[in-house]
């Protein structure tokens, strides 16, 4: 094995040299760990229905990955584009209320209005985020 003129600094700077950026990767946030949207997670209810009693129908859930309802739910979506506060999002989630499960991709089209409300542009409703005790 060939001895190290500089009496093994050489192997020693170059090991700190790798170790930091993969430690510095570790601590650093990573961008997939971030709310999809600048929305408060939580449950979100049609405007204009009380967040006490509302249907199922009328409920949508946002836990900072997606935006799922009563039929769909584990969602994860993407943004694709953004204009001031309209998203476009491609959205995976799982579908529910058939004979079996399965996964379906949907794009979504989104205002965030404040951080705790947001309308779906496609199907024109308006969403206010609900504290859970008030469901």
């Amino acid at each position: 094995m060939p001895r190290d003129p500089f009496g093994g600094t050489a192997v020693r700077v170059a090991m700190r040299t790798i170790r930091f950026p993969a430690v510095l990767a570790l601590l650093l946030p990573a961008p997939a760990l971030a709310d999809t949207l600048p929305l408060t997670r939580g449950y979100y209810v049609e405007a204009g229905r009380p967040c006490r009693g509302a249907p199922n129908v009328a409920l949508r859930d946002y836990q900072g990955d997606g935006i799922g309802s009563s039929k769909a739910g584990q969602c994860h979506a993407r943004v694709l584009a953004r204009i001031g506060q309209r998203y476009t999002l491609r959205q995976s989630c799982v579908q529910y209320g058939g004979p079996r499960q399965y996964r379906a991709a949907e794009r979504l089209k989104i205002r965030v209005d404040s951080r705790t409300s947001y309308t779906d542009l496609r199907a024109g409703a308006q969403y206010r985020w609900c504290r859970t005790t008030n469901l």
